[in-house]
């Protein structure tokens, strides 16, 4: 089977990418078995190989010819059936990443043009000793439970339990930073709406590879937080906003802490011609020595950001020898209402380990998958997982843009975050690494030595839609998996964003400008469709599967807070109903999504919580 395999990624690996020699294909090919060992949704792979199989055999040539495999690709994502657009998406975006990546760190790319070359660098495992007991068992590190551990170890004795590991100091490369910081090698994605999952896993969580973007909760969030869970001024309150100016101070958040990167230049230009206002992000920093560090997104600059880990737990303000790293907790131990231990393991080493109080801060994606495999049952547990879908423009100019180089996001518009019903969408600079370019908007039909070339003229910013759809977990064991329905109503949010792009660039003098569609949508100047006709295009985009492709590296709301047990899964002090002793502190108890970028709210959120208990 994987003889057959093999045969049709070289065939269809060579009609892509004409260019590529026989070092680079083999290259590719390597990490393409790795994505089918690894992928997490085993059912969609065993699609995709079904295809290749099939197409292995000789009679597919009288069907399709080796120089027709690129338009029959792009006819693969233009098809009305939903399995074909899924199987023409799967293929150019899994062999976008192959040619981005590879095993050795050096994606096949990197030499077609000036990009930074790191090697595959290195971790140092910490072990510590297991105790037989703790008082607070915090479960998880990043933004949540980082505050929890701070604010709860004044009063307790409190272990950290992450299943991530230290950050190594270094400068990664893409392939060593998401094998080593993210969920699923940043791989996983949902079901039916296939929304790419970009979560951080290490100790730190998200915040040490995040892109450093530093907002408050909107009071219209904080208010409509309140109506949801039947409150007069609880999130709407002093005490709230004293926790979030609190986090703000400590993680030294200031609009100061960022420089406007070359990259977004150009996209201020034409927003400000379109009459579209921006505001520079604040950013979570310390030492400015990595204010430019388009690389901190793999784990480069660790002791610049004020991350949850050097800004709660360092060695200067908790004992190291209660953080547990590349530790999995495989359930907690419930009896008569309490969880009486957490059971680990790390690597052969197994424990129980007897606990007072659980503070579950795993994240939106794991904290439900933690309680189920707990036994704990709640309706609306694995509900409502809210995700910010985002997807992109990119805009190619005559000067060169470097898309990844700078800061990681120098600018905003929230002109339209409440532009329906309290939801909306914000507007943001994108940095743009390979991992992401050439996944997102793949490019089928045009020469691609060009293409490849002209990587460091394109520059690209997001669409970060506040969502009203809801996701549900799937399956729990072995991986857990998810479904997305996107809605019409944050679909229309969606591509008036992409539409306000186009016309950004269009503006700023961009010659030619991709939508990050299933197949790509690419305006170039020196065609003869008018950009007018190219946002016709992007306006009739239907709300279907595999039409826009979607990212979020902000997943919400899958525990929700509600006091009433039928409608969430904890009670207005973060306690999980019916347990007496476990609490959560993470982004799943947002009754809704957060509208912006949510790590000030988590953290606000978990110490306006944990002062409580």
């Amino acid at each position: 089977m994987d003889a057959r395999i093999s045969k049709s990624f070289k065939i269809i690996f060579s009609s892509l990418y004409p260019n590529f020699d026989e070092a680079e294909r083999e290259n590719a090919e390597e990490y393409f078995f790795f994505i089918l060992k690894n992928y997490p949704d085993k059912s969609e792979i065993n699609q995709l190989k079904l295809f290749f199989i099939t197409f292995s055999f000789g009679v597919r040539k009288l069907l399709i010819k080796d120089v027709n495999i690129p338009s029959f690709v792009n006819n693969l994502q233009n098809s009305s059936l939903m399995l074909l657009r899924q199987l023409g998406t799967s293929i150019s975006t899994l062999f976008g990443i192959c040619n981005a990546r590879s095993l050795t760190g050096e994606g096949n790319l990197y030499k077609h043009f000036e990009y930074p070359v790191y090697k595959n660098g290195h971790i140092e495992k910490k072990t510590n000793e297991f105790p037989e007991s703790i008082e607070v068992a915090v479960i998880g590190s990043g933004a949540g439970g980082g505050v929890a551990a701070n604010v709860l170890s004044e009063k307790y004795e409190v272990g950290i339990f992450d299943k991530g590991s230290y950050l190594n100091k270094e400068t990664n490369n893409e392939t060593f930073g998401y094998h080593n910081f993210y969920e699923s090698y940043g791989m996983q994605q949902t079901r039916k709406f296939n929304v790419l999952l970009l979560a951080g896993k290490s100790v730190g969580g998200g915040t040490t590879i995040n892109w450093t973007t530093s907002l408050k909760t909107p009071e219209n969030i904080l208010k409509e937080w309140d109506s949801l869970i039947n409150q007069d001024n609880y999130f709407n309150s002093d005490a709230f906003k004293n926790s979030m100016d609190y986090v703000c101070k400590k993680l030294n958040v200031s609009e100061e802490n960022n420089k406007i990167p070359h990259k977004e230049v150009k996209l201020i230009e034409g927003l400000e011609k379109n009459d579209i206002g921006y505001k520079i992000i604040p950013r979570n920093l310390t030492n400015l020595d990595h204010l430019e560090d388009g690389f901190s997104t793999f784990g480069s600059g660790y002791e610049s950001r004020n991350s949850s880990y050097t800004s709660w737990f360092s060695e200067d303000t908790f004992d190291q020898k209660n953080i547990y790293s590349d530790t999995n907790i495989k359930r907690l131990v419930i009896s008569n209402k309490r969880a009486t231990h957490i059971e680990v393991e790390n690597g052969s080493n197994t424990k129980k380990i007897a606990v007072n109080k659980v503070i579950l801060s795993a994240g939106a994606l794991n904290t439900p998958k933690i309680l189920m495999d707990s036994g704990y049952s709640n309706k609306q547990l694995g509900k409502n997982l809210k995700l910010h879908p985002v997807s992109g423009v990119a805009g190619k100019y005559g000067e060169e843009q470097k898309a990844w180089d700078g800061s990681m996001q120098g600018i905003y518009s929230d002109e339209f975050l409440f532009k329906n019903d309290n939801y909306g969408y914000i507007l943001e600079g994108l940095p743009m690494h390979p991992s992401l370019f050439f996944p997102f908007f793949p490019n089928n039909t045009d020469s691609f030595a060009s293409f490849v070339k002209d990587y460091n003229y394109w520059s690209g910013a997001i669409v970060l839609t506040s969502d009203t759809s809801s996701g549900s977990i799937v399956n729990k064991s072995p991986q857990h998996l998810w479904k997305y329905d996107f809605n019409k109503f944050d679909h229309d949010h969606l591509v008036e964003g992409l539409v306000n792009l186009v016309k950004a660039y269009h503006s700023s003098g961009a010659t030619e400008i991709m939508v990050a569609s299933s197949p790509t949508l690419h305006w170039k100047q020196d065609s003869k469709e008018t950009i007018e006709e190219f946002i016709n295009k992007v306006t009739s985009i239907k709300n279907q599967p595999f039409r826009i492709l979607l990212g979020s590296a902000h997943q919400m709301g899958t525990a929700r807070m509600n006091p009433d047990p039928s409608e969430g899964v904890v009670d207005l002090d973060g306690k999980v109903h019916g347990l007496e002793n476990v609490y959560i502190t993470d982004s799943s108890v947002f009754p809704r999504c957060s509208g912006v970028n949510p790590m000030i709210s988590i953290q606000s959120m978990s110490h306006f919580l944990t002062t409580k208990i």
